[in-house]
């Protein structure tokens, strides 16, 4: 079973992720479709995830 605590890491990482390409879209010269799906996918799962956090902790 996951525990909030493992939740709270991956919602970490996962924000994390989600910022660091969210940037590289920003400073990219070209911007690549693939990197903005990437990035709206990592968005809507990091979401999920803190969601799923935040009702297992309250």
């Amino acid at each position: 079973m996951i525990d909030h605590h493992t939740l709270g890491y991956l919602a970490f990482i996962l924000m994390s992720l989600t910022m660091l390409s969210g940037a590289f879209i920003f400073l990219s010269k070209k911007k690549t479709n693939l990197w903005i799906a990437f990035h709206i996918i990592l968005s809507i799962i990091t979401y999920v995830v803190m969601v799923i956090l935040i009702w297992l902790v309250r």
